[in-house]
């Protein structure tokens, strides 16, 4: 007799619902995966959002939004720098305040203070120094010709999805991107870009942030924060972005 084949056929349709079966579970797979990484994306964004609000508390620094009023009625020395426009990230009519350094930190060194509010940017005034004898006479004005030390321009930037700082954005500048100072006389200097760096803070060379990026030309640097709120200290002690952003710039001939 011959003997009977006990092999189960498969029969095509079955094949393929199998496989429509797979595809789905598949498909399925990366919208779980996506969405896990998606869903921790945010909650880390909202625990970047919530350290730094806590640093502007610590600091005491505004979010309150500075009104055009405000800006029109901002008033400084002729020579000094008003206002800071840069057009290709929509930075238009900020206040530069003049800033100094703090006060010493526990590390023995001094750093440059922040603006009080996070739509303002600080300007670099050597003369403003809690230590007396460290106070200089003759600062750094945007402008003024001076090819030896650049001046530097420091601003915040937000790490939340609710606030705009008036920095957000330096760091996607390109070479050849324009930077304006208007002065107190209304006097407008203009700067491109030649340099974008971003670093760890423990990298930053600040003599090099303060020396012209081309040797015998006026310079401009502005730095901001950048990276996360992850352990980093200031000089003092509060916490702090654990990455910089220097923006090197050239006066225009």
């Amino acid at each position: 007799m011959a003997e009977k084949n006990t092999t189960l056929a498969i029969k095509p349709g079955r094949v393929k619902r199998l496989a429509a079966a797979a595809v789905i579970l598949l498909i399925l797979a990366v919208f779980v995966i996506i969405g896990y990484f998606v869903a921790q994306h945010f909650l880390e964004g909202i625990h970047q959002e919530e350290l730094f609000k806590e640093h502007l508390g610590t600091l005491d620094i505004s979010a309150a939004p500075v009104t055009e009023k405000e800006r029109d009625e901002y008033n400084v020395a002729p020579d000094h720098p008003r206002y800071i426009h840069i057009p290709s990230i929509g930075v238009n009519k900020a206040r530069v305040l003049a800033l100094g350094l703090k006060k010493v930190g526990a590390d023995g060194k001094q750093q440059l203070d922040s603006p009080k509010n996070i739509s303002d940017v600080g300007w670099y005034d050597c003369g403003i120094n809690p230590i007396a004898e460290k106070r200089c006479d003759n600062p750094t004005l945007p402008g003024a010709g001076i090819t030896d030390i650049a001046a530097i321009l420091t601003g915040h930037t937000c790490f939340s999805r609710t606030l705009r700082c008036v920095f957000d954005s330096i760091s996607k500048l390109k070479n050849g991107d324009s930077i304006i100072i208007e002065r107190g006389d209304g006097e407008k200097i203009n700067y491109t870009v030649r340099q974008v760096e971003v670093m760890n803070l423990a990298d930053v060379d600040m003599a090099k942030a303060m020396r012209p990026i081309k040797p015998g030309e006026e310079g401009l640097t502005l730095i901001t924060c950048a990276g996360t709120y992850q352990g980093a200290m200031d000089a003092n002690g509060v916490p702090t972005a654990d990455k910089r952003v220097l923006v090197y710039a050239v006066r225009d001939k």
